[in-house]
């Protein structure tokens, strides 16, 4: 059973902070087409009238919960600062990527089980959180293309770079036994060399 948040009188952003969490952690459970907003409702300790209040529709509220859960800003802090060495700049922002997938596993599994209505949720809005990430990762390659240190399509290299990230945070569980378990830092010093080398036996580069 999902525990509910009655609590003492909160300010509407302390009310608004409670109704995310309680969304994320039903939807964790139940998935987007399973979760209701009554027991939504009921797991942040406010009435229905009080949600529809704050976001409108069930649709509006788990875009909500996606854009305030994304870690958009703390991606972009951190990739807006990067401006040393590639390799180095590549961990790091390789390492922050796979930071923000593993702490959104549960958001992760219901967006991949119910792909279909989350087109039709976010087929309103411009800003999806995924894009968002997406265009920040677009932005770092961009300056290091230019900057001579990358060749391609900034787009389609961060897509690839986010990829290789994402491939190794839903390989962990179904992979108990791979080499790269609990090795983070190992696994990316291993991937921004595949990034960036390749593994063709004329390019492979070490990685130590």
């Amino acid at each position: 059973m999902i525990e509910t948040r009655r609590g003492s009188v909160s300010s509407p952003e302390e009310t608004r902070e409670r109704i995310l969490l309680a969304a994320r952690e039903v939807m964790a459970k139940k998935g987007k087409r399973g979760s209701t907003t009554r027991e939504i409702a009921d797991v942040a300790g406010v009435n229905e009238a009080t949600l529809f209040r704050h976001f409108g529709t069930k649709e509006a509220l788990i875009v909500a919960v996606a854009q305030h859960f994304c870690g958009y800003a703390t991606l972009r802090e951190v990739a807006s600062q990067l401006q040393g060495p590639i390799v180095e700049d590549l961990r790091t922002l390789g390492n922050t990527l796979l930071e923000r997938m593993e702490s959104q596993m549960d958001m992760i599994r219901w967006s991949l089980v119910e792909s279909d209505y989350e087109a039709d949720v976010f087929a309103s809005t411009a800003w999806r959180p995924q894009l968002a990430i997406h265009a920040v990762v677009t932005d770092f390659m961009q300056r290091r293309v230019e900057a001579g240190e990358l060749h391609g399509d900034p787009g389609k290299l961060a897509m690839t770079f986010m990829g290789i990230i994402f491939m190794h945070v839903l390989a962990a569980s179904k992979f108990p036994d791979s080499a790269f378990k609990g090795g983070k830092a190992e696994a990316l010093a291993f991937y921004v060399d595949i990034f960036l080398h390749g593994v063709g036996s004329n390019t492979i580069h070490g990685h130590a």
